[in-house]
């Protein structure tokens, strides 16, 4: 949880720390990514089961089942989980169409690090009376001043192919991360089939 923290504060530097340990996608994913994603996750879903969600403008908290809140909190890992592997190959993909050689450990790394405000900011929903939409949207504000210093110092591609590199990621983890919140709000308000 510190480097998502240094990566929002001083994010050269933490870029630059990154690239110089060149850790391989899976020490990324179960020494870094499926730690936070488990602590934020279970923090929002306690906090749902304990105090309930605000639904409306009005200030008016909705109790959530214990059963309603794991669901969610379930569905909120494996999907945000699932956007961040699917959006990491999709990344690759591109970039081999800008003609910047990425292997899919480098992409995998950069959406995983690029998610880190994202999934932070499921610990400010975790708060009573917040509304989920406005966490996920500073989480994603966070994510493209991330991203911007990643792109660069993980792809290194050249500079007139960077920005277009950079806006592709943005979209990708912007979209990939309001589809999931999207479907496990749907889970939690119980019009999602399951």
């Amino acid at each position: 949880m510190l480097t998502a923290l240094q990566l929002i504060f001083s994010p050269f530097r933490a870029w630059e720390k990154i690239t110089v340990a060149r850790k391989r996608a899976v020490w990324i994913l179960c020494v870094y990514l499926l730690p936070l994603m488990a602590m934020a996750v279970a923090a929002e879903g306690y906090a749902l089961a304990r105090w309930g969600e605000k639904r409306s403008g009005l200030d008016f908290i909705v109790k959530v089942s214990g059963s309603a809140a794991l669901r969610y909190a379930v569905a909120q890992f494996l999907l945000l989980l699932a956007s961040i592997v699917i959006g990491a190959k999709c990344l690759q993909w591109v970039t081999h169409s800008f003609q910047v050689a990425s292997d899919f450990g480098q992409c995998f790394c950069l959406m995983a690090y690029g998610f880190s405000p994202i999934l932070l900011a499921r610990f400010l929903d975790a708060a009573p009376g917040m509304n989920t939409w406005a966490c996920w949207a500073l989480g994603a504000l966070l994510s493209s001043s991330v991203l911007y210093h990643g792109v660069a110092l993980v792809l290194r591609p050249e500079q007139t192919k960077g920005f277009g590199i950079y806006l592709v990621s943005l979209i990708v983890v912007v979209l990939s991360s309001v589809l999931s919140h999207f479907m496990a709000v749907t889970v939690l308000h119980g019009k999602a089939w399951y």
